[in-house]
């Protein structure tokens, strides 16, 4: 059986050196990214539905047609929008990418946002695919598709980005500023072969995203809307909090909902009884090589239970699917009595046969030592007599993961805590204030005026509105088990304010809905951002939803008068 590390050899190229930071950033992105793709982690293609493959929706583009040459293009600007004079406070350049090769006069805009990971490794996908929801959408509009990158990843970032970087260099990266770049390249975009006004004055500018971009489609309605005339934000985690112990709550219930109870009723007693033996040192040394090999004994408690918690880094991209690590692959083995080869039944094994044997099964996975070792970019060597540099509390080292801890543990908190109680999947160990801690390791020499000792997330709230907002023009979508989906205006969750969802009337153009309603359809057996690739049928019937909206707000725009021009009788 290959070795994990042998078969992500593709995936792994769209992201060197990959750290896991939040199940979210940079990592999570590129497993986003690739289902959209159609491929599973290791880079193969997925089994598809029958009518999915009858659309050959994985074809490449048609022999007969040349795509446009496309390359990555830049704009200078300040680095700070709001305290200084423009640009005292420096400059960086912006990369982005056009295509305009099936522009029709009078067609759209479309920006996509890529958000928190380098864009480079799939900017030719979204504009030039056929497979691409995005390409489908800019080429039925007859517009013009850009793919943004966010300041500070990727290329668009003002200096090196490295475990070297001091903390003041990070100042400007919020989302605040990252926003206002964006109205400053629209004001000043153009193309040489066209020669329409593609300003927003008298071009409609549309953006879509997904996940942190999809809050960032939402914010640009909210705060610029002389530059974004809608937007499309799916899976969109608005609201800022800090104990996000509720990621895992959705976790629960799909794998539930897909037939997985067993499993999940094995892992909670496994999870319970192995926070029951960390409790002993000697114990707790022994579990940890028992998992990872020798040298293992040497880390957390807190550690270990980042490791633990590996097995769910697919569920938000992929389900319980995604190939050889994913989670149907895990619960099959631990579902499977090695000696009978019986599967268990609805209780699990745990109810009759013990905790321990489940974690027996969970330790045997023949995959949880190189997912660690891939994730967690450490060196455990999984035997009982080779010792391994199985460091599970190393510092991120990738730029974007640098970056999105930098956004997360300075403005939106989301810190994935174990969620205490009946449903739990993950250890205790895995604390609201371990997270916290991971911000400040990742960061030791930064002062607490820069990087506060929590996330600021009262104050983001307060600025940006958290799910509540209701800018015009703003089309929400969610998946029903989506993790993120419980911050969204969309969220289900006890606590949350429970808008009406509506699908019809489209709500008029310009016209913000009241608090208690909103724009907005969840896709069953979804998780996070499945409206935006081709493969999954029920994306379809999301994105419906947003162009049907989109052709109606669209009649209502209008050029802006420019500045001395006269009217028009």
């Amino acid at each position: 059986m290959r070795s994990l590390l042998s078969i992500c050899i593709f995936s792994l190229s769209f992201l060197p050196n990959v750290f896991i930071d939040a199940l979210g950033g940079s990592l999570s992105h590129r497993f986003r990214t690739m289902a959209e793709m159609g491929l599973l982690p290791d880079g193969t293609p997925m089994r598809l539905p029958a009518e999915i493959q009858s659309l050959k929706a994985l074809a490449p583009a048609a022999a007969n047609s040349t795509p446009e040459t496309t390359v990555p293009e830049y704009v200078t600007l300040p680095l700070d929008h709001f305290h200084s004079g423009y640009g005292s406070a420096g400059t960086f350049n912006n990369r982005f990418w056009v295509a305009e090769s099936g522009y029709r006069p009078g067609g759209p805009v479309f920006l996509y946002g890529v958000g928190e990971a380098d864009a480079e490794p799939n900017a030719l996908f979204r504009l030039q695919n056929e497979t691409s929801f995005f390409n489908q959408i800019v080429d039925a509009y007859g517009g013009i598709g850009i793919v943004w990158e966010h300041r500070y990843y990727g290329n668009s970032t003002p200096s090196p980005i490295d475990l070297d970087t001091p903390a003041e260099k990070f100042v400007y990266l919020t989302t605040e500023q990252s926003l206002a770049d964006i109205p400053i390249f629209a004001a000043n975009f153009s193309r040489k072969d066209i020669k329409a006004d593609l300003t927003p004055n008298s071009t409609p500018w549309i953006f879509v995203g997904g996940s942190y971009p999809g809050m960032r489609a939402a914010f640009m309605r909210k705060f610029y809307p002389d530059t974004i005339y809608a937007s499309f934000a799916s899976s969109a985690p608005v609201e800022a909090k800090n104990d996000m112990s509720m990621y895992f709550e959705p976790v629960w219930r799909g794998m539930n909902a897909y037939g997985w109870g067993n499993c999940t009723k094995d892992i909670h007693a496994a999870i319970n009884y192995m926070d029951k033996v960390m409790e002993k040192p000697t114990a707790a040394a022994a579990l940890k090589e028992r998992f990872l090999g020798v040298g293992a004994g040497n880390n957390t408690n807190a550690g270990f239970a980042d490791a633990l918690t590996t097995p769910f880094y697919l569920w938000q991209s992929y389900g319980v699917e995604g190939g050889l690590t994913s989670l149907r692959s895990f619960c099959d083995w631990l579902s499977t009595d090695p000696t009978t080869n019986i599967l268990s039944g609805a209780a699990g094994w745990a109810a009759s046969m013990g905790a321990n044997f489940t974690v027996s099964r969970w330790a045997s996975f023949p995959y949880f030592v190189d997912m660690v070792n891939s994730y967690l970019t450490t060196n455990c060597s999984g035997s009982m007599t080779t010792m391994g540099g199985c460091n599970l509390q190393l510092r991120f080292s990738d730029p974007a993961s640098i970056s999105w801890t930098w956004q997360y543990c300075t403005q939106w908190g989301f810190l994935q805590s174990a969620n205490l109680g009946p449903t739990q999947l993950v250890s205790r160990y895995n604390s609201l204030q371990h997270q916290a801690d991971i911000c400040h390791r990742q960061f030791p020499d930064a002062p607490l005026s820069l990087l506060p000792a929590w996330p600021a997330v009262d104050k983001i709230n307060a600025h940006f509105g958290g799910w509540n907002i209701r800018p015009s023009n703003v089309y929400w979508s969610g998946g029903e088990f989506d993790p993120w989906r419980t911050l969204s205006p969309l969220s289900g969750e006890p606590w949350a304010p429970h808008p009406k969802l509506f699908t019809e009337p489209i709500p008029k153009c310009g016209v913000s809905t009241a608090e208690s309603e909103i724009f907005a359809y969840i896709m069953s057996d979804a998780e996070h951002a499945f409206d935006f690739r081709t493969t999954f049928p029920g994306g379809a019937v999301s994105r419906e939803y947003f162009t049907g909206a989109l052709t109606e707000w669209l009649k209502c725009f209008k050029p802006k008068r420019q500045k001395g021009a006269k009217e028009v009788p």
